[in-house]
C-alpha cells in the first residue's frame, strides 16, 4: 500500500509540521523519509501547504529532501509559514502558486523553571534562529544577519516578493486549491490578504497549557492580561483552561476539543456533557486512533528526548540540545509522572521523586531514562579503558557456566603416497585439553532521591563509566594472573612455565637471549612425534613490564645489536610487537615473556557468555536505599590453553 503522503506520485505535505496534537494529523521527519524511500530516487514534486509546527521536524524534512537523489520541486500551493518555509528551501525549484504566501520568523518555546532555565532556553532559541537564518541565506544569497532581521519582524511574502527576494525560483498563475483551514491567529503580524474563511476556530486556553509538553515550535504567542474590572472575563478564561485540560485528559483530538469548547461556551457542566458525547461518537468513528497508541507514542518521545538531553550533558555521543535540556532532574521526575497521567499533588519533593522511581502498575519512565544514560556511560567507560590483553589473547564463547574442556587437536600425520589403484589409509590424531569455566563478576551502585533533588548527574554518568572501566580491568587482572609467578596450573598438574614444558629460561632482554628463545619455541616437541623437527611456533608478541618498554622498543627498531661493540646486524629486529603492562611490573621489573599468535596456536582464551564481551547493567527498586539500585556484571572465563606458544625468562 502506498505511503499516505504519496498521492499520484507526488509528496503531499498538508497540515502541521510534526505530530503537534498527537492525533497523526501532521507529518513528521520520519514520515517524509519513509515516503521518499518508497518513492525512489527519481525527481519528485512536493506539494506544500502548512502553517508550520515543530522546528526539529522542519529541519529534518529539509535535510531529507536535500539528500534526495533526484530533482526536488517544491510547489507552495497555499502557504509555507514558519517551519514549513524551512522545508520549502530544500527545493531545487521552488514554485509559488496563485495566492500563495510564505512567512519567516523567529522560533519560540515555553519554559517552566527558574531564571537560569529561561536563560538557557533563550540561548537555545537564539541558536535555532541562527541555524534557520543560515538556511534562508544559502537560498537567497543574502547574509544570515539580514535574514535574522526579517525573522525578528515576522515577514510575510506573496508570490512576487518570494521570487524577488530569492525565497522562490518561480511562480505559477494557474488555479490552486483554496487555502486550507489553519489557525492563523497564532501569528502576531497576520496580513489582511488571508481570507476570513481560511481561519479555523480553535479553543482559547493559555498557550502554555497547550504547548508546555510539546516540542519547540515557530509559532509566536501574545500575553493576555486582565484587571479587576473584567472579572467575568477572568472566570471565562479560567473555565476555558479547565475545559481544555479535561479534553486533554480525555485524550480528545484537537478537532473534538474544538467541538467541545464551542458547545460548552465556558460552562463546565455543558463541557462535561460534550466530552461524553465526543467519546460516545467514537464508537462509530473508525478513523479515531486507540487512545493507548497516542499516549504510548507521546511517552516514548518524552523518554527519547530526555535521554538525548542528558546524554549531551554527560558528554556522550548521540545526544542533542532540546526542550528538555534546561530541566533539572527533579523537573524531569515530575514531568515523567505527568506524562504517565499520574494525577497526584506532592508537597514534599522527596515523595514526588520517590513516586517517579516506583510508579505503580507501570514501568517507571524516569528510571528507564536514567538506566539508558547510565548504561551508555558504563559502555563508554568500558570501551575507553586502555587494556593490553585483547591484543595477544583469543576471544572465546561459552553458552553456560559449566566447566568446559577445550580440546587442542595435535598435528595431523603427513600425507602418505597413494600408488595408482591403491586405497587411501586412515590417519589418527590425538588430543589434549584444558578446562575453562565462566564466572560472574560485578558490583552495585545506587541513585538516591537525594541525588535527584541535588541534580547530581555524576551518579548515573561518571559512576557507571568508572564501573565500566572496572569491568574491563577485572578481565585484564584475570589474564595476567595466568602468566605471572610461573603461571596457571595446567591439566598435567604443572604450572604454565615449567622446565618440563621447555618454555622457561634465564637471561636479560637482549638480542642474543631473544634469538635463543625464538629457537626454543620453534623446537617445541609434538606430543605425538608427528613433527619430527618441532612445532615451528613463531613468537608474535613480547610482553614486558613498563620498566622495559623503552629497551624492548629500541631493540625491535635497532638496525644493529644495541649491546654489541661492533656493528653486527640485529637479527631480531621487528620480530615481535612489544606490549608493556603495569601488572607485570608488580611481579618483577626484569622478567619478560614471548607469546605466539593466538589465532594460530593455543595461548590464553578469554571466553564470554554467549560471546557478549560488554558488561551488563541491571536495575531494581531500591531496598537498601531510598531510590533505585543498579548492578554492573560481566560473565567471563580466562584460561591458558597451551604452553608451547609461550616463553618466559627470569630476566637475569
Amino acid at each position: 500500500m502506498a505511503h499516505r503522503l504519496l498521492v499520484g506520485g507526488e509528496l503531499v505535505l498538508y497540515g502541521d509540521v510534526g505530530d503537534m496534537w498527537g492525533d497523526g494529523s501532521g507529518f513528521t521527519g520520519k514520515d517524509v523519509i519513509d515516503a521518499l524511500a518508497e518513492h525512489g530516487s527519481d525527481k519528485i514534486t512536493v506539494r506544500l501547504n502548512s502553517g508550520g509546527g515543530y522546528v526539529r521536524d522542519g529541519v529534518s524534512i529539509y535535510n531529507a529532501l536535500k539528500a534526495h537523489a533526484g530533482e526536488v520541486t517544491i510547489s507552495v500551493d497555499a502557504i509555507a509559514a514558519s517551519s514549513a518555509s524551512v522545508i520549502a528551501m530544500a527545493g531545487d525549484k521552488i514554485v509559488m502558486r496563485t495566492g500563495a504566501l510564505m512567512m519567516i520568523h523567529d522560533p519560540s518555546g515555553i519554559t517552566i523553571g527558574n531564571a537560569e532555565a529561561h536563560r538557557s532556553t533563550a540561548g537555545v532559541l537564539d541558536k535555532m534562529a541562527d541555524v534557520i537564518a543560515s538556511v534562508y541565506a544559502a537560498r537567497t544569497g543574502e547574509t544570515a544577519e539580514a535574514m535574522r532581521e526579517l525573522m525578528k519582524t515576522e515577514t510575510w511574502l506573496d508570490a512576487d516578493e518570494a521570487v524577488e527576494f530569492g525565497f522562490a525560483t518561480d511562480k505559477d498563475d494557474t488555479a490552486a486549491e483554496a487555502v486550507a483551514a489553519f489557525d492563523y491567529e497564532i501569528y502576531s503580524a497576520l496580513p489582511e490578504s488571508i481570507p476570513q474563511e481560511a481561519r479555523r476556530a480553535r479553543p482559547v486556553p493559555p498557550v502554555a497549557l497547550a504547548t508546555s509538553r510539546k516540542e519547540p515550535h515557530m509559532a509566536k504567542t501574545e500575553t493576555v492580561t486582565a484587571t479587576d474590572t473584567n472579572a467575568e472575563t477572568i472566570v471565562a478564561v479560567s473555565h476555558a483552561d479547565e475545559i481544555f485540560a479535561r479534553c486533554e485528559g480525555a485524550k480528545l483530538t484537537m478537532a473534538e476539543t474544538a467541538v467541545v469548547m464551542k458547545a460548552a461556551g465556558g460552562d463546565l457542566t455543558k463541557a462535561k456533557d460534550a466530552i461524553i458525547d465526543a467519546l460516545a461518537a467514537r464508537e462509530t468513528d473508525t478513523t479515531i486512533r486507540p487512545v493507548a497508541t497516542v499516549t504510548a507514542d507521546a511517552r516514548d518521545r518524552f523518554k527519547e528526548g530526555v535521554t538525548k538531553s542528558l546524554m549531551t550533558k554527560a558528554g556522550l555521543e548521540g545526544g542533542e540540545v532540546n526542550e528538555f535540556s534546561s530541566m533539572t532532574l527533579r523537573e524531569i521526575a515530575r514531568e515523567s509522572l505527568a506524562r504517565a497521567d499520574v494525577k497526584m499533588v506532592f508537597n514534599d519533593p522527596m515523595a514526588m521523586v520517590g513516586a517517579a522511581f516506583t510508579m505503580q502498575h507501570s514501568t517507571s519512565d524516569f528510571v528507564e531514562v536514567l538506566a539508558n544514560v547510565a548504561n551508555k556511560s558504563m559502555l563508554k567507560g568500558y570501551l575507553e579503558s586502555e587494556e593490553t590483553f585483547e591484543k595477544w589473547t583469543a576471544k572465546g564463547n561459552l553458552s553456560d557456566f559449566k566447566a568446559t574442556k577445550r580440546v587442542d587437536l595435535n598435528l595431523f600425520p603427513s600425507l602418505a603416497e597413494v600408488p595408482e589403484g591403491a586405497e587411501y589409509s586412515y590417519g589418527t590424531i590425538g588430543d589434549r585439553g584444558e578446562t575453562i569455566q565462566l564466572a560472574t563478576y560485578g558490583k552495585m551502585f545506587s541513585i538516591t532521591r537525594q541525588a535527584i533533588i541535588n541534580d547530581d548527574l555524576s551518579v548515573f554518568t561518571r559512576v557507571p563509566a568508572r564501573m565500566g572501566r572496572a569491568a574491563r580491568r577485572t578481565i585484564g587482572n584475570l589474564v595476567y594472573a595466568q602468566i605471572v609467578a610461573d603461571g596457571a596450573v595446567m591439566s598435567d598438574g604443572k604450572t604454565l612455565f615449567h622446565n618440563d614444558h621447555a618454555n622457561k629460561g634465564t637471561g636479560a632482554l637482549t638480542m642474543t637471549n631473544l634469538d635463543t628463545a625464538r629457537a626454543k619455541m620453534a623446537l617445541q616437541k609434538d606430543p605425538d612425534s608427528i613433527a619430527k623437527s618441532g612445532l615451528n611456533i613463531r613468537p608474535a608478541f613480547l610482553l614486558v613490564p613498563v620498566e622495559l618498554q623503552g629497551k624492548a622498543t629500541a631493540l625491535m627498531a635497532a638496525e644493529f645489536d644495541p649491546a654489541g661493540t661492533q656493528r653486527n646486524p640485529n637479527v631480531v629486529r621487528g620480530m615481535v610487537e612489544v606490549i608493556s603492562e603495569a601488572r607485570l611490573s608488580t611481579d618483577s621489573s626484569a622478567e619478560w615473556y614471548l607469546a605466539a599468535n593466538p589465532n594460530q596456536f593455543d595461548t590464553i582464551e578469554v571466553a564470554y557468555l554467549n560471546g557478549n564481551s560488554s558488561p551488563v547493567l541491571e536495575q531494581k527498586d531500591g531496598w537498601n536505599v531510598d531510590g533505585v539500585e543498579f548492578k554492573v556484571r560481566i560473565d567471563a572465563g580466562v584460561k591458558a590453553l597451551g604452553w608451547q606458544g609461550f616463553w618466559y625468562s627470569t630476566g637475569s
